[in-house]
């Protein structure tokens, strides 16, 4: 090479590489290259463009609004708000980003970022219209209504023609409760620019949010006829389907959806709702073995769940092992497990699982909604009303936290406080039919049949196939006594679940009460030649022939229950009952032991063994028991009752009063327990709180002979024998057990010999 040569060589290369170092052309380069994908729609790529150009050129605000707009395309608004909020430090003139910014905060609702984007355009420009309609969108948001529709009044006099404006000010005015005139200026937008999605889909909002849904359907379909692929539209036409029970029509919109991983998930749910499990998989799958690591995360609990549903539990659970190691500080995965050891009957692995989730984050609502199940299921009520209650402080319109609270306390026997929170659940969701159920239920507890009557009849107007509704409906009408009702409740139930166990168990109860046992045998034998193996309509094939006073083939069918289906426990209690009217405690005792040794979730079975020991005058051995269950759940209530009456009998005065005061604050309106929380003062020489527990105890249940006498025993105790008299009396009339009998009697007469007769 001569000299010449490689002086030229030389001075190319390093033209070259001063050419490679130079940041501004190499930024140049990729934003171009970043370009050319948007060009072709392949935002994610164009967006790491952008990002090379950045890095070369840090101070480039065009390069940040180049990469806000690709992350806009991909749908990551907080990525945009960020390179936005970059973009306008660096060039604090560029209006059109600080409007972007503002409007990227209102969407993610931050109003307050947003009031503070728009004051920061109208201090430089008071005269720019779409700075204003953001402020007022923004004092919309903060609950501002005057000062919002004074912003958007001040937005529309500086450009009448603004679209976002006026829709802008039709969403203040709704807020306000002005409807009419919000309307108006939906239907202006809509005038003023016929082919704007947007005004279309705010018009849409509008007409959903005051319960118009066939109108906003209108106004929906028109924006996807302007804009086949608009996802906004897709996604509220996919909810208003799916809100008006019309779930086959959503599918094509979330479809539409599922070309991103979010939209996958999302039609993967409405798959798995519909019970669709190899549609769920098919496109569940994909999104697992994608790269988008939380997608395939939330794929793989789905899939799990299909498994579990499937029967294949050990794989399901592995799964959750999987994704509880690889993130322990994700909830999910333990809170399913809690969920499924729920229906697994294992209460206390749930409970350890659900406490976990909410040590880890108290303030989860769904952390605390699953420990409040929990404590459900194991019959703790005071936990799981704190939970319920907890739930409700984390999110006020938590529908099903309210449903949950009504069944806490129709188990707590408080149907009044039943009635509100199934009431509060309903307005929350009016639409709901559990809802309408659960206050139609607490109504019935409450004994105001007739308003559960109205609230059935009114739901039923609009939804007449509703099954739950016509179950509750038809227990209603049974105790109204209006049995020509009940069976066709049930039986329009039946008819749209032929085999919904609620619904068989009422027609059977109201074909019993009609005195019909033949026709309601004939029923449960017909339902299992139907479902041979279904264990619930054995058990109610089993109530049918006690009914009938066939107490040997009840026998041999709970007998055969238990053989073939020793998880049925309903069946083990009925033999317990069944022994226990026969007098045959220790066959009954049997049946409950074998309960518990199954392990039973709740502690009935302990409980029920306490009582037969009672009732064979082993005190110590129901002592044992009832400990027992208070081992397994301090809330047992009834437990707790049974042993604070023993406990007075032994002189254990303090733990009585403790537990006899727990057992009558969770049965509020049980007298049973008022009448033990008296008893225990009485023992302890408390007179007064005896004689005024007592008294409550009597207020429940007047014909209640035991409550009278005891009433006596504390009048006597003070000395007050009119009192104490016309007590034993009345206990004597309504007619004691053989030994209280003795004891009232000796008492009365021993009054009677100690002074001046009463």
């Amino acid at each position: 090479m001569t000299l010449a040569r490689a002086l030229i060589v030389i001075g190319l290369s390093s033209a070259v590489s001063a050419c490679s170092r130079d940041p501004h052309a190499a930024a140049a380069r990729d934003v171009a290259s970043g370009d050319r994908y948007m060009a072709n729609r392949q935002f994610s790529e164009a967006a790491i463009e952008f990002g090379r150009a950045i890095q070369a050129r840090p101070d480039w605000a065009e390069a940040y609004v180049k990469r806000a707009r690709a992350y806009l395309a991909l749908g990551d608004g907080a990525n945009a708000y960020d390179a936005f909020v970059r973009a306008a430090d660096l060039d604090p003139a560029n209006v059109d980003v600080q409007l972007q910014a503002g409007s990227l905060a209102l969407r993610g609702d931050g109003f307050e970022a947003a009031r503070s984007w728009a004051e920061r355009v109208i201090a430089n420009d008071p005269q720019n219209a779409a700075a204003h309609t953001l402020l007022g969108q923004a004092l919309a948001g903060l609950r501002q209504p005057e000062q919002a529709i004074q912003q958007i009044e001040e937005a529309l006099a500086l450009d009448p023609l603004s679209v976002p404006a006026w829709t802008t000010l039709g969403a203040a005015r709704l807020r306000s409760g002005d409807r009419v005139h919000a309307e108006e200026a939906f239907e202006r937008a809509v005038v003023l620019a016929p082919a704007s999605v947007d005004a279309r889909l705010a018009l849409a909002e509008y007409r959903w949010a005051t319960r118009d849904a066939r109108r906003a359907e209108e106004a929906l379909d028109v924006a996807l006829t302007l804009d086949p692929d608009h996802r906004v539209a897709h996604h509220a036409l996919a909810l208003l389907y799916l809100s008006t029970k019309r779930a086959a029509a959503a599918e094509p919109h979330l479809k539409a959806l599922a070309n991103r991983p979010e939209g996958g998930i999302a039609l993967a749910d409405y798959y798995l709702a519909l019970n669709r499990r190899d549609a769920a998989l098919g496109v569940l799958t994909p999104i697992r073995d994608s790269r988008d690591k939380p997608h395939a995360r939330a794929a793989r609990l789905r899939i799990a769940m299909i498994d579990y549903a499937a029967g294949r539990t050990a794989i399901a659970y592995r799964a959750l092992d999987d994704l509880m190691r690889e993130q322990p500080d994700d909830e999910q995965p333990r809170l399913t497990r809690a969920r499924w050891l729920i229906r697994d009957g294992d209460v206390a692995q749930a409970d350890r699982y659900a406490r976990e989730a909410v040590n880890a984050r108290p303030e989860s609502a769904p952390a605390q909604y699953t420990a409040g199940l929990t404590a459900l299921a194991g019959g703790n009520l005071q936990d799981a009303e704190s939970a319920f209650r907890q739930v409700l402080t984390i999110n006020p319109r938590a529908a099903a936290a309210e449903l949950q609270l009504a069944r806490v306390h129709l188990a707590q026997g408080d149907a009044a406080r039943a009635v509100g929170a199934s009431q509060r659940a309903a307005k929350l969701q009016p639409g709901d039919p559990t809802a309408g159920v659960m206050v139609a239920r607490s109504l019935r507890a409450a004994g105001d049949l007739s308003r559960a009557r109205e609230e059935l009849s009114s739901r039923l107007t609009k939804e007449p196939r509703s099954a739950p509704l016509n179950v509750e409906m038809g227990w209603v009408a049974l105790e109204r006594r209006d049995l020509a009702s009940a069976r066709s409740a049930f039986s329009s139930a039946l008819q749209v679940d032929p085999q919904l166990d609620e619904a068989q168990a009422g027609l059977v109860a109201a074909e019993i009460a009609a005195g019909a046992t033949d026709r309601a045998r004939t029923l449960a034998e017909r339902w299992l030649r139907e479902s041979p193996s279904n264990a619930s309509l054995r058990v109610l094939l089993a109530k049918v022939q006690l009914a009938a006073g066939d107490a040997g083939s009840a026998e041999r069918t709970l007998r055969d229950v238990t053989t073939t289906t020793p998880s049925a426990l309903e069946a083990y209690e009925l033999l317990g009952q069944l022994y226990v009217s026969q007098g045959q405690l220790d066959r009954a005792l049997g049946e409950y032991q074998a309960l518990t040794a199954r392990g039973a979730a709740d502690v009935g079975p302990l409980t029920m063994i306490g009582l037969i020991e009672e009732a064979r005058g082993n005190a110590a051995a129901a002592r044992t028991e009832y400990e027992q269950a208070l081992a397994k759940n301090p809330s047992a209530a009834v437990a707790a009752n049974n042993l604070a009456w023993l406990y007075a009998q032994d002189g254990r005065l303090d733990e009585a009063l403790r537990l006899a005061t727990d057992a009558q604050s969770a049965l509020r309106s049980r007298p049973e327990a008022i009448d033990t929380l008296g008893w225990v003062y009485l023992k302890r020489g408390e007179s007064r709180s005896a004689i005024e527990a007592f008294e409550r105890a009597i207020a429940q249940a007047p014909n209640k002979s035991t409550y009278h006498y005891h009433l006596g025993l504390a009048h006597a105790q003070i000395g007050d024998r009119r009192a104490a008299a016309a007590a034993l009396r009345q206990a004597l009339t309504l007619g004691l057990p053989d030994a209280d009998r003795a004891a009232a009697q000796a008492t009365l007469d021993g009054l009677a010999s100690s002074g001046k007769r009463p």
